[in-house]
Order: structure tokens, then sequence, then C-alpha cells
């Protein structure tokens, strides 16, 4: 017979998780210094949490799960709530539809812990992609490319938005220069909201993909303080 856990509580324990390691650990990181703690991936904290003592990796500590963590999941469920409009217009993608169907379950199989997981993540990037969308319609309707392809670029930017890259070790960003949207992709980690001095050279000009304005692509990114 499958184990079955409370939704509720698995996803209260997918936020002490990601409370845990600041973000979403796709993949458990260990060190070859005894010293370094393991950082295992938030779905391997969920399922150690709910896995049998005896199976649980020595290195692995046990999560302690806060009040505020199932405050944290009754937003969450307020956000999901808004997923039955999409649901009528056949608008959410599949993996959507596979965690709607999870988060509103009241107990979910032990093979799906991993799903849950994820919960925290996705709720904060479809927040901070509402809220980008809301603000590129009314700030940034009429934001014009800048320069031409391979010209030299150079001015002061803010961070709009920031997206991390796994298969490029990066990070994306859109950025306001002087009133118009531009992209690029740096290792360098920067605060959105921030404001850097950037030389760069313009690669393209296309659109962004949260929102149909213009937006002009740099490549060869240096960015020094203001």
């Amino acid at each position: 017979m499958k184990k079955t856990f409370k939704t509720q509580d698995v996803l209260a324990v997918a936020f002490a998780a990601y409370r845990k390691n600041g973000s979403y650990l796709k993949h458990t990181q260990r060190f070859s210094t005894p010293e370094c703690e393991t950082r295992f991936a938030n779905k391997e904290l969920v399922k150690n949490h709910f896995q049998d003592p005896i199976y649980v990796p020595p290195d692995y500590k046990a999560l302690t799960i806060t009040e505020a963590d199932y405050d944290a999941v009754d937003v969450a469920l307020k956000h999901f709530r808004r997923y039955t409009l999409g649901l009528i217009g056949d608008q959410l993608s599949g993996f959507q539809q596979d965690i709607y169907k999870a988060v509103t379950a009241d107990e979910v199989d032990g093979s799906r812990l991993g799903v849950l997981a994820y919960v925290p993540e996705l709720v904060k990037r479809e927040v901070e992609d509402a809220a980008f969308k809301k603000l590129l319609r009314v700030e940034y309707r009429n934001s014009q490319y800048v320069g031409s392809e391979k010209d030299s670029v150079e001015g002061v930017v803010k961070i709009l938005s920031k997206f991390h890259s796994e298969q490029w070790e990066s990070n994306n960003y859109v950025a306001d220069l002087a009133g118009n949207l531009v992209s690029f992709m740096i290792k360098e980690d920067i605060t959105i909201g921030d404001r850097r001095r950037i030389k760069a050279k313009v690669k393209a000009q296309s659109k962004n993909r949260s929102f149909d304005v213009n937006e002009t692509r740099l490549n060869y990114v240096k960015l020094l303080k203001v």
C-alpha cells in the first residue's frame, strides 16, 4: 500500500526547505571538505523529512517547520485559486495543471513529494512575472530600440528582472536604459533595483518574452559601479 501524506503538511515542509536553501536547489551539493555542510536539493529535503529514518542519509539534518511555513502555504493556496480561470479558458500548461491537481488534493502520494517541493519557487516566479508584466505594460509600452546591431552602447541601467540559467550558469537580466528596455546575460549577481554603468554591443533588436514591447539584446557586456 502506498504511503500518503496531508498536502498541507507537505507544502509546509516544501516552504521550510525553500527557506533553508534560500531558493530552489535542483541538485544536491556535497563538498570535499568536512566543514562544508551538504546542501540537499529541495525535493530531497522534502522526501527525507517523510522518509523512514533508516533510509535517510547520515548527513541529512532534520528541517524545523514553523508557523511562518504554514502561513506561506495559505498564501500559495490562494495564489492557485486563480488557476481555476485558466482551467476554464484552457490557458494552463500541462505542468501547471499537474501542480494544481496536486495542491488541491487533500493528500498526496509519497511518489509525488518532489512535485510539491517545487511549489514555493513556482509561486515566487509567477507572482514576480505578473508584477513584471504589469510594469512593462504600464511603464515600458513605448520602449524604443537602442542603436543598431553591433553598435556600442554605454550608459547607466536599472535592473528590472533577473532569471538564473543553470544551463549557462549565468543570470539573464532585463534593465532600463534611459527609459528603454535592454537585456543581457552575465555571471555577476545583481539585485533587482540596483543601478550599474554598462558598456556593451547591440546583439539584436527583439521583443520581451514576457510582454510584447521592444527590447534590445546586448552582448560583450561590462558592468561598472555608478
